[in-house]
C-alpha cells in the first residue's frame, strides 16, 4: 500500500474519532430523541458525506487498484447472496417451529419482492455510506483485515440494540466489504442487502415490511 503522509493519517484520525463521538451519542440518546431529530440527523450526515466525496476518491487512490472485471464482483455477490438466503431460510424454519407457527407462511408472501425493491434505495445509501465513505478511511489506519472488520462491526452497531440482527449485519459486512476492496462496485452489495434485508424480516422475524410502511406510502403518495 502507497505510504501517507502523517497529517493526512492525522486527519483521518480526527475524523473517525468525531464520527465515533457522534454515533455514540446517538446511541446514548436513541430512546429520548422525537423521531425528526433523527431524519434531521441522517440528512446531515449524508450531505457531509457527499461533500466529502472528493476526500474518499483520494483514499481510494491511495489503496491497491480494484480488479477491472467487474462482472466477477456480481457472480460472487450474486453467490454470497444465495448461500445466505439458504441459511435464512434454515433459520426461518428452525423460528417457526419454536414458535409454532406455520413456516411456509413466511415464505409465500408475495410483498417480500415490493419490499426488496423499496428497499433497495436504503441499501444503496447505506453501502456509500459504510464502503465509499467509513472503510477507505479505516485504511488509512489500520491492515486491511482489521479495516474489513470495523466496517463490518461499524454497519452492525447502527442496528444497536437488535443483537440478532448485528449477529447476522456483521458476517454480512464482512463479505461486502471484501467485495468492495477487490472490486469498487456498489450495485452488486446494495442488490444483495436489500433482498437478504427482506429476507431476514419476511423469513426469520415474520415481519411484513410492506404493512409497515404502508402508512408512510400512502402519505407520500396519495
Amino acid at each position: 500500500m502507497t505510504p501517507v503522509p502523517m497529517a493526512v493519517d492525522r486527519s483521518v484520525a480526527w475524523e473517525l474519532a468525531g464520527i465515533g463521538t457522534a454515533a455514540a451519542v446517538f446511541v446514548a440518546t436513541f430512546q429520548v430523541r422525537p423521531p425528526y431529530v433523527d431524519f434531521a440527523l441522517a440528512a446531515a450526515a449524508v450531505a457531509l458525506i457527499v461533500l466529502s466525496a472528493t476526500r474518499s476518491r483520494r483514499l481510494w487512490a491511495l489503496a491497491p487498484a480494484p480488479e477491472p472485471d467487474g462482472r466477477h464482483a456480481w457472480r460472487l455477490g450474486l453467490a454470497f447472496t444465495g448461500v445466505a438466503l439458504v441459511g435464512l431460510a434454515l433459520a426461518a424454519v428452525l423460528v417457526a417451529r419454536a414458535t409454532g407457527t406455520p413456516a411456509l407462511a413466511r415464505f409465500g408472501n408475495w410483498h417480500i419482492a415490493v419490499a426488496a425493491a423499496l428497499y433497495f434505495p436504503w441499501a444503496m445509501l447505506q453501502q456509500f455510506i459504510f464502503q465509499f465513505y467509513l472503510f477507505p478511511r479505516w485504511l488509512r489506519l489500520v491492515p486491511v483485515p482489521a479495516a474489513i472488520a470495523l466496517t463490518a462491526l461499524a454497519f452492525a452497531a447502527v442496528h444497536f440494540p437488535r443483537w440478532p440482527v448485528m449477529t447476522v449485519t456483521t458476517v454480512a459486512g464482512v463479505a461486502w466489504a471484501l467485495l468492495y476492496y477487490r472490486y469498487r462496485r456498489l450495485l452488486p452489495l446494495a442488490l444483495s442487502h436489500g433482498v437478504l434485508g427482506a429476507a431476514l424480516h419476511y423469513w426469520v422475524f415474520g415481519n411484513d415490511l410492506l404493512e409497515r410502511w404502508s402508512p408512510l406510502l400512502e402519505r407520500w403518495f396519495p
